[in-house]
């Protein structure tokens, strides 16, 4: 029901943090509707900072990703991610001072006054594992070579940003699941697929924009050459690998481990919003023009 609201001030967000500098850009945002993806990730959030929190956050991390693709070459972006990551997990001075340094020091200082324990150490572990993969994806770009088929498996499952959202669900659905659950594996499965589902249907909704562009990043291109497949072939092919997955995730949420009254409870819950995070990447996917290539501002194209 919020979903407006936290979207208005989201943009204003990334407007007072100098990530959207002019009238265009502001308009891009407002047409990229993040917050309605957030509302539908976590439909029965009630915690309404930590669901703005997870809204900043998503508006970031579309930005980021689209930034760090105009850097050229891994070793610049390998500096500057580092740079952007220790002012997040220390606070420390920003190597560059510029819109993103900004904004990931106020997302650390408002996340710090949730106070959820060890929250900055552990969202911090899945910056670090997202930075290390836009720049192995920054390798594949300056080759001018498409990834071979179980790395970019991994890639995308990083590269897609669910992860974050899954950390988010334990401040906007107050979520706790102890450390033995979460690591479970058929809880580590789960998150897995769900981050391999999205990063396929993100690949099949994106692949000609990125085509036109020369980006190598994308299952559909990866399938071409690693099975020798026409374009049609590997675009089918990626729907065939998404279904698969898709119904993988289906079968194993009917088959979740047993703890406790509480836990088992709390973990259905997160299972929850992993499947609205699934549903809810497919259902924005026909609201926003991040994927349409419909913006030419250049701040939300990939």
């Amino acid at each position: 029901p919020e979903a407006a609201r936290v979207h208005a001030q989201s943009v204003a967000w990334a407007r007072a943090m100098g990530l959207a500098p002019n009238e265009q850009q502001v308009k891009a945002l407002h047409r990229a509707k993040v917050g309605w993806l957030v509302g539908r990730a976590f439909p029965i959030a009630d915690h309404l900072v930590a669901l703005q929190i997870a809204a900043d956050w998503t508006t970031l991390f579309c930005l980021i990703d689209n930034h760090i693709e105009s850097i050229r070459g891994p070793t610049l972006s390998h500096v500057y991610l580092k740079g952007l990551l220790n002012v997040f997990r220390e606070g420390a001075p920003p190597l560059i001072v510029d819109p993103f340094s900004q904004a990931f020091r106020d997302l650390r200082e408002r996340m710090l006054l949730v106070k959820v324990p060890a929250w900055i150490e552990r969202f911090g572990e899945q910056l670090e594992r997202l930075f290390r993969t836009f720049v192995d994806e920054a390798k594949y770009r300056q080759l001018e070579a498409v990834p071979e088929l179980v790395k970019y498996r991994k890639m995308r499952e990083v590269s897609v940003g669910l992860y974050f959202g899954f950390r988010l669900g334990e401040l906007t659905d107050g979520i706790s699941l102890p450390t033995h659950v979460r690591e479970h594996p058929v809880v580590r499965s789960l998150e897995s697929k769900a981050s391999y589902i999205v990063g396929l249907a993100n690949d099949i909704y994106t692949i000609e924009k990125e085509m036109a562009k020369g980006e190598v990043n994308n299952m559909v291109l990866v399938l071409m050459y690693e099975e020798n497949l026409n374009f049609e072939q590997a675009l089918a092919r990626a729907v065939e690998l998404h279904d698969a997955e898709t119904h993988e995730y289906t079968a194993l949420t009917l088959r979740l481990p047993t703890f406790s009254k509480e836990i088992d409870d709390d973990l259905r819950r997160y299972v929850d919003v992993l499947s609205s995070m699934i549903s809810g990447h497919r259902s924005w996917a026909t609201e926003t023009t991040r994927y349409r290539g419909l913006d030419d501002s250049g701040i939300f194209r990939g």
